[in-house]
């Protein structure tokens, strides 16, 4: 099979011109994002909301708003999953889910070191070598909570997967947009086959939506997302 996806790489580039470009989510494909976000939750749940954010009045109240519920740390293991889950379906909160989506956020800001200390997720390295070996090139595509998880994304990327070009590292929310200027200043061409790999299906979306393909990823189960992906390509 990957030697003949390379012969119809190597076709199509050479009789129409068209690339196999792959664009890599980070959280939930490269990234073990839940893991460390959720640990991190659970160390400081039942801290000071004053010693854990002292320079910010909205994460001190969402903060002491979570403390409210009076969660075990099991049961905050479930209410993120809960949430995570929605999120990644693009569905509705319930009240309980949407104070623990406005916590997460506010656990992210300004939060280099934790951003820094997330591990590589389960299967990542597959992802990458994957995607290598189909693509003519390999992005990264992730979305940034502030400046410092931009920042810091980068970083982790450069660390932990060198091979990785730095220039095609993008941090951006509106994925679709981002696909629409790297068209407009010609890194990549709108016929080429622009493909994301991404957990969260309104990211998904907005790619597909600008004119690229899109491939769902579950981390419990890759061999789905790579039969998708040989799949696209092979077409």
């Amino acid at each position: 099979m990957k030697l003949l996806l390379e012969n119809w790489r190597e076709y199509l580039a050479e009789e129409q011109g068209r690339k196999v470009n792959i664009f890599l989510d980070m959280d939930g494909v490269l990234v073990d994002f839940p893991s460390a976000l959720k640990d991190h939750i659970k160390k400081i749940y039942s801290a000071n909301p004053e010693e854990v954010h002292p320079n910010s009045k909205r994460s001190r109240a969402a903060l002491r708003r979570l403390q409210k519920l009076n969660l075990s740390p099991e049961a905050v293991d479930e209410l993120y999953d809960e949430t995570e889950a929605v999120f990644r379906e693009g569905g509705n909160y319930n009240n309980t889910q949407k104070m623990m989506s406005r916590y997460i956020l506010k656990a992210l800001l300004g939060n280099k070191p934790l951003w820094l200390a997330m591990n590589k997720l389960e299967g990542a390295d597959t992802v990458v070598q994957k995607a290598f070996d189909l693509a003519d090139n390999v992005f990264v595509l992730t979305a940034q909570v502030d400046e410092t998880s931009e920042e810091a994304k980068k970083e982790w990327i450069a660390n932990h997967f060198p091979q990785i070009n730095s220039a095609n590292v993008n941090v951006d929310r509106d994925k679709g947009g981002r696909l629409e200027q790297l068209i407009s200043r010609g890194e990549v061409g709108a016929e080429d086959l622009n493909i994301l790999i991404d957990d969260r299906k309104h990211f998904l979306d907005s790619f597909i939506n600008a004119g690229g393909d899109g491939v769902q990823y579950d981390f419990e189960n890759p061999q789905l997302a790579f039969d998708a992906l040989e799949r696209l390509i092979s077409h």
